[in-house]
């Protein structure tokens, strides 16, 4: 029982601890208290995850960059990254981008039964897609473009690693050695 009614805003009213000095606080500052640097919620913690993971990436991008002007290289990286993502995240997975391509995790932060299956539907259809564009960049730029996947389920570490939520561990590395193994798109 919490007479005063203040009991439960007090539990949950958690100083902030200053990543700066290691100054303490209110719960609602913006600015640390005694250095003035700004306050940012605490990183969620690192947690072991059962995921699956995929990375597409171009076929041979420096060698279509040498052939295309900067500008259009720009607007087909951007398209297939774009297109990649969109697919992904309608499978329920999480992006990032990798310069000229996307590695994604399927099964964090938000665990899923069935990662596998939605990551081996999301690299079909990003095959789908990259075709797709291929044809419509071999029409207007007489470029083959091209790009492979690769898949990988295993347990990793996931949560705030630099600058926002990833994993690591084995499986990610042996993903990525499978997308550079794997054929290209056709």
């Amino acid at each position: 029982m919490d007479p005063g009614g203040d009991g439960d805003r007090l539990l949950s009213a958690t100083p902030l601890i200053c990543g700066s000095c290691g100054a303490r606080s209110g719960p609602t500052a913006n600015f640390c208290s005694g250095c003035g640097a700004r306050l940012t919620p605490a990183a969620r913690p690192a947690e072991y995850k059962q995921v699956t993971v995929l990375f597409a990436d171009v076929v041979h991008s420096m060698d279509i960059a040498a052939v295309l002007d900067i500008e259009r290289l720009r607007d087909i990286m951007t398209d297939v990254v774009q297109r990649s993502a969109a697919v992904v995240q309608r499978y329920g997975g999480t992006v990032e981008h990798t310069g000229d391509g996307v590695m994604a995790l399927f099964g964090a932060p938000v665990a899923l039964e069935d990662h596998a299956f939605r990551a081996c539907l999301a690299a079909l259809a990003i095959q789908v897609e990259a075709n797709r564009l291929a044809a419509e960049v071999q029409s207007r730029d007489g470029v083959a473009l091209r790009v492979r996947v690769g898949l990988n389920s295993g347990r990793v570490i996931a949560g705030e690693i630099g600058l926002g939520y990833a994993a690591t561990g084995e499986p990610v590395g042996l993903a990525q050695r499978m997308e550079s193994a794997a054929p290209r798109a056709r």
